[in-house]
């Protein structure tokens, strides 16, 4: 496929030059830097066979602004980086929000944190931010933002008519829990538009990075996706390792991914609790934080945490696992798995759980493209991606496991298959168990002040929520020069004003609870 895409992107744009790079290295197959004024027309190519927009990212060079497309494939293994340089005076772009829906909040994003002005964009409003903010925050010098630019940038304000209301829906509302607004134009009990508000938690990551060096931001990883922080601590160390050209002992990945499946394990419970208490069911909530917490006490003997985890380092593991590590995740493997007929009376046959969620919140195969939903989400839009299987990470390439797929994608699809994706765990759990070598759990030697490489990478890996995609630019520092974190929840609730318009507004809590958001990990 690469070779194919490769002939041709030259045979459409004979004048471009297109790069073949080194995956292992880059994390991405092909490379091409586009003017501004053909971007649309590169898009428009990769809309036409199929691909998405993985990520839409900024990098502030000084000289100029790199904007930085990634485009992917789901089913097969094909990255293309596109790159765009720009006046960083009078950065101005023509937009590609028209052709994926995935660029029109990260265009949003740019816009305010780079000052870049997307031509034919329709909302360049705050995203994030707010009118307070004097410089834009991720260019390397203090540029300021103009009146001009502030009365454009102006914070949100939707319109209402006499025929409709403006309600929100948090950022107190018990179901976006607590740090998440939805502005819900209603008609009656319908919703005519709905406009998530980002922001309230945000804190700054990327510009924490630049500040810190590698190993002084691996504690801020655990800190995003709190609820599945594991693989946000596993997706930075494997991206710093191929970037650095760091080796890893066998048994530490295989101790990696046993402790990143009990942590996607409790994640998937954790949300089947939490989305039932948002639909008004709080006995399950109940039995399954019950469940978490045995999974929580495994974690704890070789983490020290509960929550938060910081546990792999570059090269290894902060620490070995013992015999009651071992017996520990075995018994919660017996008592997950006996706990599946409970869940299954409590929930999967609750003819009001199945009224509340059949038919709720459908999401296409085309619309999850466009959208660039992933993980269960995208499952259950009967796009079986998964970048455990299509990009395989520590060992995960040694098990053997199956990819569950739904057909109708709606609220009840995604349940199925958070429940099904927990057996996939425990299954890949029973095979790591089985296959650990002895040897070290670190690699000896490995750098203090780590410098790797000039160049970039994009690494990815598959969190309980999705596509996590991590950017990293060197300069041969010891701190990155840009570091992007692609986060799946930020996408996934790219595609709730789409399935929220038209319906009840109590479907709308049925709807953003099935796409399993973890608001820290947005507001990043």
């Amino acid at each position: 496929m690469v070779n194919k895409t490769e002939e041709e992107l030259k045979a459409a744009f004979s004048e471009l030059t297109v790069v073949k790079e080194d995956y292992n290295q880059k994390g991405y197959h092909l490379s091409c830097d586009v003017a501004p004024k053909d971007i649309a027309a590169v898009a428009g190519f990769f809309d036409e066979r199929r691909f998405y927009l993985a990520v839409e990212l900024c990098v502030d060079y000084r000289d100029y602004l790199e904007i930085v497309y990634i485009f992917s494939l789901h089913m097969s293994l094909c990255k293309v980086k596109i790159t765009v340089k720009i006046d960083p005076v009078k950065p101005v772009l023509p937009t590609i929000s028209g052709i994926f829906a995935s660029a029109y909040w990260y265009e949003r994003e740019i816009r305010e944190f780079y000052g870049v002005l997307f031509e034919g964009h329709p909302n360049l409003t705050y995203l994030f931010l707010h009118d307070g903010i004097d410089f834009y925050p991720l260019r390397k010098d203090r540029i300021p933002v103009t009146d001009n630019d502030k009365r454009e940038l102006s914070s949100f304000s939707p319109e209402q008519s006499e025929d409709s209301l403006c309600i929100n829906m948090g950022p107190q509302h018990p179901s976006t829990h607590g740090v998440l607004r939805v502005v819900l134009r209603m008609n009656g009990e319908y919703i005519e538009e709905a406009f998530p508000v980002l922001g309230y938690l945000h804190r700054m990551h990327e510009k924490m990075a630049e500040n810190r060096t590698y190993p002084q931001f691996l504690p801020n990883t655990g800190r995003l996706d709190y609820i599945g922080a594991m693989s946000f601590n596993l997706g930075y160390v494997t991206a710093l390792e191929r970037l650095a050209g760091i080796t890893v002992p066998e048994r530490a990945n295989y101790v990696r991914v046993i402790a990143t499946e009990l942590n996607r394990i409790s994640s998937h419970i954790f949300w089947l609790g939490a989305y039932l208490a948002d639909l008004g069911a709080l006995s399950p909530f109940l039995y399954v934080f019950d469940d978490r917490e045995q999974i929580l006490d495994v974690l704890e003997g070789i983490t020290g945490s509960r929550l938060t985890y910081c546990y792999f380092r570059f090269g290894g593991l902060y620490n070995d696992i013992d015999d009651a590590f071992i017996a520990g995740t075995k018994a919660v493997i017996s008592r997950i798995r006996s706990r599946f007929p409970l869940y299954e009376k409590l929930v999967t046959g609750n003819v009001i759980f199945v009224n509340r969620t059949r038919g709720i919140g459908v999401i296409e195969k085309e619309r999850a493209r466009k959208n660039a939903v992933s993980g269960p989400v995208l499952r259950a839009a009967g796009i079986p991606t998964d970048m455990r299987k299509l990009e395989p990470y520590a060992c995960y390439s040694e098990m053997n496991f199956e990819i569950p797929s739904g057909q109708r994608a709606d609220a009840l699809d995604i349940y199925n298959i958070r429940l099904r994706e927990v057996e996939t765990s425990l299954q890949i759990i029973e095979q790591a168990l089985a296959k650990i070598p002895e040897g070290p759990f670190m690699t000896p030697k490995v750098p203090k002040k780590l410098k790797p490489r000039k160049g970039d990478i994009y690494h990815t890996v598959e969190t309980p929520r999705g596509e996590l995609g991590i950017y990293i630019v060197s300069d041969e520092t010891d701190r990155p020069y840009r570091l992007k974190l692609r986060v799946p929840s930020f996408s996934n609730l790219m595609v709730f004003p789409e399935l929220a318009k038209g319906n009840l507004i109590a479907d709308a809590v049925a709807i953003l609870g099935s796409l399993d958001l973890v608001i820290p990990e947005i507001d990043r």
